[in-house]
């Protein structure tokens, strides 16, 4: 059963409120979907999380629980989900919860729990997450797997295609964007996201090992299938590159991509960044401390930021006007999924939301009301 505490952060002294279940995982959605109802005072989180069990034959990782609606100021829940694995749900302007599951994409109404299939992909194909969606509701950008059965006078091959697309959420309408061919030993293309008010406008990352990937970011046009590498990472004298990135989220206003360039890095300074959905323009937002995952305020105001360090993460608000840091907590941290802390914003802005451990190692969501900061 989903409970609520309260404590004070024994680095920064804020209070924060936290949300889960003694003995067993609860995470929220990863920071590039919305995990709060329209109200910013109910949320959806992912609780009773099993610790996870890896195949070794394919390499994934599995942490089913249930998707619960919880109101964060009395406690009160209301199981919409069982039995489905972490990473998969957006909440939309409107209050639905979108999920998938293998071929089908659904939707589940927050508040009734009505549940309707979207659509559903040939039998061969797998959605993959975490799902984006536009500002006004109508449209998901997704991606999925295809895989294909080649027969021949040999055992028979499986070949994989990834796949960027869109999904009508009304008409249940998927629309293939573009099947990156990114050459071995990194051909995955994944995160897609859509732009949050240009429906026709998508982002895709080129996915593996950030040292080893030049070529991170691109988007695709839908409507006229130009695709572009919009973050030119620099090179040394040796032609080798030398910024290290990763987990991009949208500006809400959908003008360009904040993301993270990792510590690791060779080329400094380090930090978040930003770039223009054109790839014309890139501005160094902030790197006072080991940045990992960025999130975005609504309002455009504020980014709130994570870091990896053995065994915690602190949590960073930077405002991305002055560009001045202010570290709201120090938190205990599991260093694999759910564990990351992912930090996102609620609908009006105010409330941080992100994944810490406690002391026995058990996540639960942590709620910061910046009103507090101040």
């Amino acid at each position: 059963m989903l409970k609520r505490i309260s404590f004070t952060d024994r680095t920064t002294g804020l209070p924060i409120l936290a949300i889960g279940c003694e003995g067993r995982d609860t995470a929220h959605h990863y920071m590039t979907a919305m995990t709060w109802l329209s109200d910013s005072r109910h949320l959806i989180v992912h609780t009773d999380i099993d610790p996870g069990i890896v195949h070794a034959d394919i390499g994934l990782e599995t942490w089913t629980g249930n998707v619960v609606r919880v109101n964060s100021e009395t406690g009160d829940a209301q199981v919409l989900e069982e039995g489905l694995t972490w990473g998969r749900g957006v909440v939309s302007c409107d209050d639905v919860l979108y999920l998938f599951d293998k071929n089908e994409l659904y939707a589940i109404d927050a508040w009734s729990g009505e549940r309707r299939t979207i659509c559903l992909l040939e039998s061969n194909c797998t959605f993959l997450g975490p799902l984006s969606i536009t500002n006004d509701g109508k449209m998901l950008g997704v991606y999925w797997q295809e895989h294909q059965q080649l027969t021949s006078s040999e055992p028979v091959l499986r070949e994989t295609s990834w796949v960027i697309g869109t999904v009508n959420t009304e008409s249940g309408e998927i629309r293939e964007a573009v099947r990156p061919s990114f050459a071995d030993p990194y051909p995955i293309a994944n995160h897609a996201m859509i732009n949050p008010v240009d429906p026709e406008l998508l982002f895709y990352s080129h996915e593996g090992a950030t040292e080893h990937i030049p070529d991170r970011l691109w988007t695709v046009n839908t409507r006229t299938g130009v695709t572009r590498n919009i973050f030119s990472q620099k090179k040394d004298e040796h032609g080798q590159h030398v910024e290290y990135v990763g987990h991009e989220i949208w500006a809400f206003d959908g003008s360009g991509l904040y993301f993270v360039k990792y510590p690791q890095s060779p080329d400094r300074p380090t930090g978040v960044l930003f770039v223009d959905k054109q790839g014309e323009r890139r501005e160094f937002i902030n790197g006072d401390y080991k940045y990992w995952h960025v999130g975005i305020s609504p309002d455009g105001r504020y980014a709130v930021a994570d870091t990896q360090e053995p065994g915690i993460s602190k949590i960073v608000l930077i405002d991305t006007a002055t560009k001045q840091s202010k570290l709201l907590c120090e938190l205990p941290c599991r260093g694999i999924h759910p564990g990351h802390p992912h930090p996102s914003f609620s609908p009006d802005s105010r409330k941080i939301t992100f994944t810490f451990s406690d002391e026995e190692g058990v996540l639960w969501v942590g709620i910061i009301d910046i009103r507090d900061c101040k």
